[in-house]
């Protein structure tokens, strides 16, 4: 078999027509017709037929990535699930993280820091929430716990939600606010030491 010709599509410029001997067989993207260094007259087996297939795959599967990623970042284990839910194999999962891991634009031990720092000093969330949060998105044990423990302390981030609760709830009765505050901030995330200071301070402050 051999190709006869190589014709840009009118929709999609970035798309070419592939023709073997005299017949359309199928679209290709151009970055794969360049990597494959496709040609007119080059003569092509079967082998060689699967060999573009699998190229082509790997080029869709890693555009869809990049389009994954343009909305947020996320895990390795979100792109995995994202990726075969769109029917990639195995294989072309496996080889699109990889390219994706070379190109640093998945890095699982820097997003959990990322998380961890805007969870707290954004979202104003404790460190038990954000630890089942990023076991939620498959992040590796020891990464989650790297991140914990460079994190900004959350005791400030729990004074601030306490302060807050106990500006917009005042009337209740003192034993009732108490544990109330608590369970709003255990829903939090923060733990129970954590939340022993900031209400002890908010009640200093009161006093």
């Amino acid at each position: 078999m051999k190709i006869t010709a190589l014709a840009p599509q009118k929709k999609n410029k970035r798309r070419v027509s592939v023709f073997l001997d005299g017949n359309f067989l199928f679209g290709l993207s151009s970055d794969t017709v360049a990597a494959l260094g496709l040609r007119v007259g080059r003569e092509v087996d079967r082998a060689g037929l699967d060999r573009i297939a699998l190229e082509e795959q790997r080029y869709e599967s890693l555009q869809y990535a990049f389009l994954l990623l343009s909305y947020k970042a996320r895990t390795t284990s979100e792109l995995t699930q994202r990726l075969t839910r769109k029917g990639f194999s195995p294989d072309i999962v496996s080889s699109t993280l990889q390219r994706l891991a070379e190109l640093k634009m998945v890095d699982d031990a820097g997003f959990a820091r990322r998380f961890a720092e805007d969870r707290i000093a954004i979202g104003h969330k404790g460190k038990w929430r954000i630890r089942g949060e990023l076991l939620k998105r498959g992040v590796a044990k020891e990464h989650i716990e790297d991140a914990l423990a460079t994190a900004p302390d959350e005791t400030a981030a729990a004074r601030e939600v306490a302060e807050k609760y106990l500006s917009r709830n005042r009337r209740l009765e003192p034993d009732v606010l108490k544990r109330r505050l608590y369970a709003f901030l255990a829903r939090r995330g923060f733990s129970p030491d954590t939340i022993r200071q900031a209400i002890n301070v908010e009640e200093a402050r009161s006093t």
